[in-house]
């Protein structure tokens, strides 16, 4: 941990951004050990906290994609799901009773909603796909840094597994 200064100068591009946010990620594991020691590992006080300073962060986190559902909530999916705003009866278009419709906006920014929609789906998707890289690129930081206290080296697979198993 002392020599990671030296580390990140001697790293280039990408490697050095990933020795960057694994400086990061190290230093507040420390910290939470840190925290823990003081607690005197107190379990129900320690839980506490810790769902207070990191749990909520990374549960909002965690429920950013559904942010992509909001759209599809209140228009639906055209055709398949009316949605909160819904469509209009199939009687009023057909009637004269479409120009006084209340929901003629939805029919007449049909193509500009549908776009939203699929704008919607698509940040969903990227935004899951994001969330579930950085809960990796933790869970690997999380081992890497348990070997490093651990003073492990090269380890063959089964005590890797056997490691793995024991952190976590």
């Amino acid at each position: 941990m002392k020599n990671y200064k030296h580390r990140y100068g001697k790293k280039k591009g990408l490697s050095k951004l990933d020795c960057y946010y694994e400086n990061k990620v190290f230093g507040k594991f420390n910290n939470i050990y840190d925290i823990r020691k003081k607690m005197k590992y107190d379990e129900k006080r320690s839980k506490k906290f810790f769902i207070k300073k990191y749990g909520i962060g990374l549960i909002l986190f965690a429920l950013t994609p559904t942010l992509g559902l909001i759209f599809p909530i209140l228009f639906g999916d055209f055709y398949k799901m009316p949605g909160i705003f819904g469509l209009c009866p199939s009687s009023h278009k057909n009637s004269g009773e479409y120009a006084s419709c209340s929901k003629k906006w939805i029919y007449d920014n049909e193509n500009t909603i549908n776009k939203f929609g699929e704008i919607s789906c698509i940040f969903s998707f990227i935004m899951i796909a994001i969330v579930f890289l950085v809960l990796f690129y933790i869970f690997i930081k999380i081992i890497k840094y348990e070997k490093i206290k651990a003073g492990k080296g090269k380890m063959n697979v089964k005590e890797y597994y056997r490691f793995c198993k024991n952190v976590f």
